[in-house]
C-alpha cells in the first residue's frame, strides 16, 4: 500500500524534507519539445515541476493526496505570481484559467482521469502501476506524457526510497504505455537509479 496522505504531510512538515521549488532537470531539458494547452501532474507534492508549467502557458491541475504539500505548492505559485485555485473533483467540464494552477487534494489510489483531456501529463518520483493505462487515456491526440521515477537500481545507494514494490524493474517503464509511441527512454545508475520516458499520444 502507498504510504498513507497523514504520513506524506508529516514528511512535509518537516523543514528538512528536500521537496526543492526548482523543476526537475529533465522537465526542464524537454520543454522545447512539449505541446502547449493543459497539464497534469501526479504526485505534484511541493508543486515544483507545476508551477514551473504554469510559469511557461500551461493551465496545470495538480494532483496530490498531501494537504500539506498542497499548501508548499500554493505558496510557491504565490511567490512566483502564478493564480492558483482549489478543485474538489477532476471533471470534464472544468475549464480552468490560462495560465494558472490548480490544485486537486485526493488519493490516486482511487483517483478517476477522464479521457482526451490534456496535452500533457508528467509523475515524477511516484510509481502506481494502476493508473498507467489511465494516464494513456487521459491525453489528447498528440499529447505527450514524460515519466522519471526510481529504479530497484535505487537499493544500491544509502539514501532514498527502499519498498522494493514501489521501484522500477529493469525496461519496465519502456513497456508501461503500450499505446504511445516512445520518443525518448533512459535507465541510469549515477547517484540514484532512474528511468526515464517521454511518450507521444496519436
Amino acid at each position: 500500500m502507498i504510504a498513507p496522505a497523514s504520513r506524506w504531510d508529516e514528511r512535509y512538515r518537516a523543514q528538512a524534507y528536500p521537496a526543492g521549488t526548482e523543476p526537475a532537470v529533465l522537465l526542464e531539458q524537454l520543454l522545447p519539445m512539449l505541446p502547449r494547452g493543459r497539464a497534469l501532474d501526479l504526485a505534484t507534492g511541493a508543486g515544483r515541476n507545476a508551477v514551473f508549467l504554469a510559469a511557461n502557458g500551461y493551465s496545470v491541475i495538480g494532483v496530490d493526496s498531501s494537504h500539506v504539500a498542497l499548501e508548499r505548492a500554493e505558496a510557491l505559485a504565490r511567490e512566483r505570481g502564478i493564480p492558483t485555485e482549489r478543485l474538489s473533483s477532476l471533471g470534464r467540464d472544468f475549464s480552468p484559467k490560462q495560465p494558472g494552477l490548480c490544485l486537486l487534494e485526493t488519493d490516486l489510489e482511487v483517483l478517476t482521469l477522464p479521457g482526451g483531456q490534456f496535452e500533457l501529463v508528467v509523475c515524477f518520483n511516484y510509481l502506481q502501476r494502476s493508473l498507467f493505462p489511465a494516464m494513456e487515456r487521459t491525453l489528447r491526440p498528440g499529447g505527450r506524457l514524460i515519466y522519471e521515477t526510481y529504479t530497484l537500481d535505487q537499493l544500491a545507494f544509502p539514501h532514498g526510497p527502499r519498498n522494493p514494490d514501489y521501484l522500477l524493474r529493469p525496461g519496465e517503464l519502456r513497456e508501461a504505455f503500450p499505446t504511445l509511441e516512445t520518443l525518448f527512454y533512459r535507465e541510469f545508475c549515477t547517484g540514484k537509479g532512474m528511468a526515464s520516458l517521454l511518450g507521444s499520444k496519436h
